[in-house]
């Protein structure tokens, strides 16, 4: 009787394996029977192989360089890496070198590339990083470089100080990293400072930082009345630009030179005028002659005094000078008249 209800109970477990069985048997195959029937629609494969762009780094202690990382998925086939491009806001499109390039990458593979292309001039801009691939599909990612707030913001060139030299301001406060400046081009020409870059200048960017002053060592006589190109280079890539208009010209004149032997061989005069368009006043502080390959600084008395010579306006020099071993000789001498402000004006004339 125990041995009956034994194989009752074993029959009623088998059954139930048996109903089991079937149903993920049906399960299975209804899945297979539906995926074969709509995965051919719904699952498409690319028929060339295919990259992602994973990230883009941009560095803001390095303006010269950014890493792209690139994903080869296990869906594709081996690729080949050719180049790296970036297309910046107005659509222009700048080779980016990257010495490893061309590469091979296995599928499934992810890698990462340093490029190097200088981003300064698009800092705080959204650029779009291209990659491309031979016989394939290459990829795109839009990204934002690191803003700087590295400037110059000032430029000071006042001719009624000096045209031998002329000072700027440079600001970092708030940028990501702090900056070491290298050097300071005036219209593309390297200029010494001071204080001295060698071998580099530091400029913090703590928001609180303040700013830094330099006096370029350059007379800008030159330059005046005419544009000028200020660019602060920095170790890190940067360069931070300043145009400004110099001022219009200084135009000194020596008007007149007079020797008149009936007044005296001892000295002589000179007149001197600072034109109307002038932008600013200057201060006369030496004359000096020259004549038969002899220089010599003379003295002189201003009328009026001091000699201060304002725009639209003049002044007499009497400058003591002992010429009458010179007279009647028919001998040219020079006079130059100096300015505190680093201008210099000349003038020949024949001693009587």
């Amino acid at each position: 009787m125990q041995s009956f209800k034994d194989i009752r109970g074993i029959s009623k477990l088998i059954l139930i394996l048996l109903l089991l069985i079937s149903f993920v048997a049906g399960a299975v195959l209804s899945y297979i029977w539906t995926i074969a029937f709509y995965a051919p629609s719904e699952y498409r494969l690319p028929t060339k192989a295919n990259v992602t762009i994973e990230n883009v780094q941009f560095f803001a202690d390095d303006a010269t360089s950014f890493n792209v990382t690139v994903l080869n998925p296990s869906y594709s086939s081996t690729v080949t890496i050719k180049n790296i491009k970036v297309e910046t806001v107005e659509g222009k499109l700048h080779d980016a070198v990257t010495p490893s390039l061309p590469i091979s990458l296995e599928r499934g593979t992810l890698r990462t590339f340093q490029s190097f292309w200088n981003w300064a001039n698009y800092t705080g801009q959204t650029v779009r990083v291209h990659v491309y691939i031979v016989d394939g599909s290459g990829s795109n990612l839009q990204t934002s470089t690191p803003f700087m707030n590295f400037t110059v913001t000032s430029v000071n060139l006042d001719s009624s100080i000096s045209v031998n030299h002329f000072n700027i301001t440079v600001q970092n406060a708030g940028s990501p990293t702090f900056v070491n400046i290298t050097r300071i081009l005036v219209n593309d020409e390297n200029v010494s400072t001071v204080p001295s870059l060698t071998p580099s200048y530091s400029l913090a960017n703590a928001s609180d930082a303040p700013p830094a002053s330099f006096m370029l060592m350059r007379n800008w006589t030159d330059l005046q009345g005419k544009t000028v190109t200020i660019v602060v280079q920095t170790l890190q890539g940067y360069a931070a630009y300043k145009t400004v208009t110099a001022p219009s010209p200084v135009v000194l004149t020596i008007s007149s030179v007079a020797f008149n032997a009936t007044i005296s061989t001892q000295q002589f005069n000179a007149t001197i005028k600072n034109a109307e368009s002038s932008p600013a006043k200057v201060d006369i502080t030496k004359v000096t002659i020259h004549i038969e390959n002899v220089t010599a600084e003379v003295t002189f008395v201003a009328t009026p005094s001091p000699p201060i010579l304002q725009p639209s306006s003049e002044v007499l020099l009497t400058c003591t000078w002992d010429w009458s071993s010179y007279q009647g000789r028919n001998l040219t001498v020079s006079v130059t008249v100096y300015t505190l402000q680093g201008f210099k004006v000349s003038k020949n004339v024949t001693i009587p």
